[in-house]
């Protein structure tokens, strides 16, 4: 378990928190400035006395000098709902992909509970669902546990046929973690039904630099590891770079679908390391600050 994230990971993340531009955030107290007025102590505004106000909140200064009651207002500070959803397809298996898929999982799971926000967390395995859901900084290292514990993914079939069955609703930010291999056409289905879970959706696309340029040569017999179809290929300069093109087309697809349904998304790379995806990457995004 500490393999997989260090303590010391914990700590250089600690002081981060997840932002969000959703006004839907939890009915708690929490952390994080909601745009309706409640009862923290930072002040926002002055209104008139309405009957019924409570007294307390009266500025007797301003009465003072004005002759008018006025009402102080003040922000209110509310939880976020965070669900985290985790690809547990085959293809995240392959080379370090899912090491890291469930680094990121941990790191912004840790993040949200540090915050005093409610993290839940969904997986589904061949053997069981997995599910997580909790609130507060000692949670920390049970969101740890769990994931680390998610076996190699042997998931059949496509992500996109089952993600929804795996999202509460109802949730201020949802990050989906996933190698976004499926069809497009799927792909857009499930986008255009993701708003009705959540108003903040961010997709994490998770890459392996041997996928990006396979290092095969000659006559091959390759087998796609979800649906086992076999296809015989010859591996020449040529059709490598035509398996480059065709996946970089794919790729760009995929982000102007999650821009048209307003969907944010994040390309990394597991050479780009957990720490400087987090930190930076997500940082100058605006997912974090």
């Amino acid at each position: 378990m500490e393999k997989l994230f260090p303590d010391r990971l914990s700590n250089r993340i600690g002081l981060l928190k997840i932002v969000s531009r959703s006004r839907h955030l939890g009915h708690h107290k929490g952390t994080h400035r909601s745009t309706k007025t409640g009862t923290s102590l930072d002040f926002s505004d002055f209104r008139e006395y309405h009957p019924g106000d409570d007294l307390r909140h009266i500025d007797w200064n301003v009465y003072a000098r004005t002759d008018k009651p006025f009402i102080k207002q003040f922000l209110d500070e509310q939880e976020m709902r965070i669900h985290l959803l985790l690809d547990s397809t085959k293809s995240m298996g392959y080379e370090e992909k899912w090491a890291f898929a469930r680094q990121l999982a941990i790191g912004i799971g840790q993040i949200g509970l540090k915050s005093g926000d409610t993290v839940s967390f969904s997986a589904k395995s061949q053997g069981q669902d997995v599910f997580f859901r909790r609130k507060g900084a000692l949670q920390r290292a049970a969101i740890k546990k769990l994931i680390t514990q998610i076996e190699q993914p042997t998931l059949s079939g496509d992500f996109t046929d089952y993600a929804l069955r795996h999202i509460p609703k109802a949730v201020t930010v949802l990050f989906i973690i996933t190698d976004g291999l499926e069809p497009l056409e799927k792909w857009e289905h499930l986008f255009r039904r993701l708003p009705g879970f959540s108003r903040d959706i961010r997709i994490i696309t998770v890459h392996d630099s041997s996928e990006e340029t396979p290092r095969l040569q000659g006559d091959i017999r390759l087998v796609d590891i979800e649906t086992e179809q076999a296809v015989e290929v010859t591996m020449t300069t040529k059709s490598i770079q035509h398996y480059k093109d065709r996946k970089l087309e794919h790729e760009l697809k995929f982000m102007s679908l999650a821009k048209k349904y307003g969907i944010h998304v994040i390309r990394t790379e597991v050479a780009d390391g957990i720490l400087d995806t987090i930190a930076k990457k997500m940082r100058q995004s605006g997912w974090l600050r």
